[in-house]
């Protein structure tokens, strides 16, 4: 067995307090009752300490008597982060007292056969800025285990789900096949996440009809067939709709996450503008002229987040890409925005500013894709009443 992972994961740290977007803020933060003893009850503990963590915490779940979260104060910050955003905990005792969700994140294990993936959630700052700013930082590279390792926040299928869902045998080889589709740097990004939507299709087929032995020939096939001059030359025919674009990705942005770029490229009359859209997106190639891998890291990030395109199984693969082709429709749409806003208000700094921009953005995007299963469900059946599930369709959102 052996780890596949980003190149950022290894040299992954915590900035702690200069952080921009602090996980210490405005999150859910749970702990187990054995990990709070440990804090209240160590003789090093100081008296203060004890007092803050014996009333910072209430049930979490009433079927789960062992799980507490974190009560955040009056402006959402943890109890325990100082003034200089540091973990009182960790400043007094070390970060072994840390509770497992404190040490871990933003990491994350998937088990899929003989491979670990282990990659970091893009709610991050830290990975975010790697990604926007290291090229081939979203790169999977193999990392050996060489001995017996405990790894927590591990996500992998039961006994039950794999018995009920026998391609789940071949995650590994479903998922390696998307993702070489959109690390592929000989097309645009654009054209590889419409391939990869084809390819998600005609994998979801293979499934739905239960030919699940033909898995491993139809990833072979796949991976033949999907760059042919014929595959190619139709996604090169699309005509882009800016005004469809930014009109239905902007209500998507607004509903999933609350933010309301559509002003960016909205005109004096009150209507989306195909030109104001297009001059975002050229301030947002020259903000990147010299990163333009920047988007293609975010786009393999988000296939190992969300899990694509196995997760969760009580939707089919193409939902799932389908999903998290949106979501990276998201994303972009926020970029364009963020630049042109930064173009027009920041000047020389728009740049720094973009970058930023985005980095927070994204992260919400991110953070309600990832926390929030029943906004995704919504979104699906959203994408669903405006007859947006098919690869043709999701082609508008990105060209």
């Amino acid at each position: 067995m052996y780890y596949r992972q980003p190149r950022y994961f290894e040299e992954f740290k915590c900035v702690g307090g200069t952080c921009t977007n602090s996980c210490c803020i405005g999150w859910a933060i749970f702990w187990k009752k054995d990990e709070i003893d440990k804090v209240k009850n160590d003789p090093n503990c100081s008296a203060e300490l004890k007092e803050l963590t014996e009333k910072s915490f209430h049930p979490a779940r009433r079927d789960n008597p062992d799980l507490y979260a974190v009560t955040l104060e009056e402006n959402k910050r943890c109890p325990f982060l100082t003034e200089d955003n540091f973990c009182r905990i960790q400043r007094e005792l070390g970060a072994e007292y840390l509770s497992d969700v404190c040490k871990i994140y933003p990491r994350l294990h998937t088990v899929a056969g003989e491979v670990c993936y282990s990659y970091c959630y893009m709610s991050c700052p830290t990975i975010m800025h790697k990604l926007l700013n290291e090229d081939k930082s979203a790169d999977l590279v193999n990392i050996p285990i060489k001995e017996v390792t405990v790894v927590k926040n591990i996500s992998k299928f039961t006994d039950e789900e794999k018995k009920e869902h026998p391609e789940t045998e071949y995650q590994n080889d479903i998922f390696e096949m998307i993702y070489d589709i959109i690390s592929d740097r000989r097309n645009s990004l654009e054209t590889d996440v419409i391939l990869g939507a084809l390819a998600a299709q005609a994998m979801s087929k293979v499934v739905e009809n239960k030919e699940y032995d033909n898995i491993p020939q139809a990833v072979k096939d796949i991976r033949k067939q999907i760059h042919s001059a014929a595959n190619l030359r139709n996604i090169e025919n699309i005509k882009s709709n800016y005004s469809l674009k930014a009109a239905t990705t902007g209500k998507f942005l607004q509903f999933f996450s609350g933010l309301d770029v559509l002003s960016a490229v909205t005109d004096e009359s009150g209507n989306i503008s195909s030109e104001l859209y297009i001059q975002g997106e050229k301030h947002l190639e020259e903000v990147y002229k010299d990163k333009p891998f920047w988007l293609r890291n975010v786009a393999l990030n988000l296939l190992l987040e969300l899990g694509v395109p196995l997760k969760p199984l009580s939707r089919t693969i193409f939902e799932n890409y389908a999903l998290y082709a949106v979501t990276l429709s998201m994303i972009k749409f926020i970029a364009v925005a963020s630049a042109k806003i930064a173009v027009k208000y920041h000047g020389d700094d728009a740049n720094a500013k973009t970058d930023a921009f985005i980095t927070d953005a994204a992260s919400i995007i991110v953070r309600n894709f990832s926390h929030s299963p029943h906004k995704v469900n919504l979104l699906l059946d959203m994408m669903k009443a405006g007859n947006f599930l098919s690869p043709a369709h999701l082609a508008l959102f990105l060209k």
